[in-house]
């Protein structure tokens, strides 16, 4: 089986409506994310479930819990071969970056070495800060977010 890598992708209402007309486009953008960095999409690798487990408690925290899988967004209508790609609205998303930007680094730290996961704290906190800039910015610009596995 091959390994699960969690993707971000903030979506103007144009975008969403491209992804929604034209499902091939998603898988593109998907495959594309190896060769070209693509405004707006964050791959978090591997690291995307010890991210959850840290940030949600694997989705505990309802708000928390949909910023890296949009638990309680809208399932994408594409015909895909995607493990999950929901879209939360630009309301959740300003909700999600809002809770986000009140979860210290310092928290965020005390949770990742209760997990036994120091010895990824870089790579962690790294993809942390970028998941709350990620957010913040399409709060800001009133964007959805789609989240996938793949």
């Amino acid at each position: 089986m091959a390994t699960t890598h969690g993707i971000l992708i903030a979506l103007s209402s144009k975008r969403l409506a491209l992804l929604e007309s034209d499902p091939e486009t998603l898988e593109d953008v998907v495959e594309a994310r190896h060769e070209d960095a693509i405004p707006g999409l964050l791959d978090l690798k591997t690291y995307w479930e010890t991210l959850d487990m840290i940030m949600s408690g694997r989705g505990r925290d309802e708000v928390l819990g949909d910023a890296l899988l949009a638990r309680s967004g809208k399932a994408l209508a594409v015909d895909t071969a995607f493990e999950q790609a929901r879209v939360l609205s630009p309301q959740r998303v300003a909700e999600v970056a809002a809770k986000l930007a009140d979860l210290s680094l310092a928290t965020f730290k005390e949770r990742a070495q209760q997990l036994g996961k120091a010895k990824d704290m870089d790579q962690l906190l790294a993809l942390y800060k970028q998941i709350q800039a990620l957010y913040a910015e399409a709060a800001k610009s009133k964007q959805s977010m789609l989240a996938l596995l793949v």
